[in-house]
């Protein structure tokens, strides 16, 4: 909840100035810029984590048996939306994104508390994406905004001989939670809007079944749960 206030503060934190700046002191503010239209765009930014991939062979297994990550890294994609600005200067939209991803991390297997140095993992994110709402306030130019919905992310879990890092098994799956958000947004000209913004998504717990690398054959039933915070910046063409 603190990176969330403490991002949010950030990237909100140029409205103030950038109101101030637009004050005329002789003549009354008027908001000129209409935010309401599609747009598409472009975003690259930088993910981290936390996430546990258990064994679930018996109650309580999950947490006794299996690797703690870290991942983190880059991720770059497209996104694509719809925005309707109100009487007041209230702002709705929906809007859908897509990203590839590098957030990776690799541990050693952990059993009771005791690390295995011969026996790791390696967590990758492979992509990311997510379908949600916005709500925001407009400002003429300046658009500071709230969104939430739907997260998905694909990854691919891979047990692995240390420090060989030879797999023997691995899974490759996609899982969904939900993911919430705050930015600001700026309208460069009447078409082109950049922004910046801070996400954090929940994916919950779900089975992960790995499969052997050399036959294909189901090797044990696991389960993964998964967090993720991120900054990405954007711009985007509104039509």
């Amino acid at each position: 909840m603190k990176t969330v206030l403490l991002a949010t503060a950030f990237l909100l934190v140029p409205v103030g100035m950038a109101s101030a700046a637009d004050v005329d002191s002789t003549s009354p503010v008027a908001a000129t810029y209409n935010w309401s239209g599609a747009y598409v765009g472009a975003q690259a930014g930088y993910a981290w984590g936390d996430a546990r991939v258990g064994q679930t062979f018996a109650p309580g297994s999950f947490e006794d048996y299996g690797w703690g990550y870290s991942p983190s890294g880059g991720f770059g994609g497209l996104y694509i939306g719809y925005a309707k600005q109100f009487d007041g200067g209230l702002v709705l939209g929906v809007e859908g994104d897509y990203s590839f991803a590098n957030v990776k991390d690799t541990t050693a297997y952990q059993a009771l508390g005791v690390d295995d140095p011969a026996f790791g993992g390696v967590l990758e994110l492979k992509a990311v994406g997510s379908v949600r709402l916005r709500a925001g306030y407009a400002m003429d130019r300046w658009l500071p905004f709230l969104t939430g919905g739907l997260g998905v992310a694909n990854y691919k879990h891979a047990t692995v001989n240390l420090p060989s890092g030879d797999a023997y098994a691995d899974v490759d799956d996609t899982i969904a939670g939900y993911t919430l958000g705050a930015g600001l947004e700026y309208a460069v000209t009447d078409n082109w809007l950049v922004r910046g913004e801070y996400r954090f998504a929940d994916f919950g717990r779900h089975t992960s079944v790995r499969h052997s690398t050399f036959d294909g054959a189901p090797i044990n039933n696991d389960a993964i749960e998964l967090t993720t915070h991120d900054i990405r910046v954007g711009i985007a063409y509104k039509f």
